[in-house]
């Protein structure tokens, strides 16, 4: 992929658009100036610090494909718990991550792994190429932004394409309403790494600020959707409690040692239905 490539596709997106006459202009409060744009998307980041609530959480990957009822926390922090029920609303899992650690228990095998909260450990559950910082982030409604310099404004089809460049890759946003992010594509520099994208939608306004209640996460070959429930909370009262998992009585200590391979772990999960497998 080249250098400019992630633009180009967007821009040439909008162009086809346009000459269908389908195409939509952007907001006209976002800048068309690159610079200006980051940082009206960096003060709508900044407008949400938490969530939680129940979901619908489904994965795509070559181990499994199929839906699993949740109930998630996260802070853009970085901070991260993912409670996973089987089919007749037993906690199965519960995954908390965050500040350079994650556990994962299994409540049915009777297991409590820890261990840093590395993309690798985190995949058992979420197999996506993330930690928990970024996957906090992507949770919350928007994502990590590159350690770059803003260097390109385009218009889109509805959006403004913003262009980020770096010495880790490239990012290409679609901001859309309220500066939220609609679309992000992440491309590695030279340092390496895995590409993701992320799409969010059904955007709401819970407690008086939009929020995406529909997010997809893709990379490494895998593909992560989360739905919220009504019962979504945006910004609550801080709960340090939500992010310690402390083992269970009768549960066995599993530490991992760094580099090790994550914990299998059997979910109750409903299959995919057929063709979205």
């Amino acid at each position: 992929m080249t250098r400019r490539s992630l633009l180009a596709a967007g821009v040439a997106a909008a162009a086809a658009a346009l000459l269908s006459g389908c195409v939509r202009a952007p907001p006209p409060d976002l800048s068309r100036d690159p610079a200006p744009l980051l940082a009206q998307v960096r003060a709508a980041q900044e407008r949400v610090t938490s969530c939680r609530g129940s979901a619908r959480l489904s994965v795509s990957s070559p181990d499994l494909s199929g839906s699993l009822e949740a109930w998630v926390a996260a802070e853009t922090s970085g901070r991260l718990r993912v409670e996973v029920f089987d089919f007749f609303g037993n906690p199965a899992a519960v995954l908390v991550a965050g500040g350079g650690r994650f556990a994962l228990l299994d409540a049915r095998a009777g297991t409590l792994h820890r261990g840093e909260d590395t993309p690798e450990n985190l995949s058992r559950l979420l197999p996506v190429p993330l930690g928990a910082r970024e996957l906090a982030r992507v949770v919350c409604g928007s994502v990590p932004l590159l350690d770059g310099r803003a260097v390109a404004a385009e218009p889109g089809d509805g959006v403004v394409l913003l262009e980020i460049a770096g010495a880790g890759g490239r990012q290409v946003l679609a901001v859309g309403d309220g500066a939220s992010i609609v679309t992000a594509s992440n491309l590695p520099g030279a340092r390496g790494g895995i590409p993701w994208k992320a799409a969010f939608s059904v955007f709401r306004h819970p407690g008086g600020r939009r929020f995406p209640t529909e997010v997809e996460l893709r990379g490494g070959g895998a593909e992560i959707g989360l739905r919220w429930r009504d019962d979504l909370e945006v910004n609550g009262a801080p709960d340090d409690a939500l992010f310690v998992l402390d083992p269970p009585r009768g549960v066995r200590v599993i530490d991992l040692e760094p580099g090790a391979p994550p914990p299998p772990l059997e979910l109750p999960i409903r299959p995919a239905p057929p063709g979205q497998r």
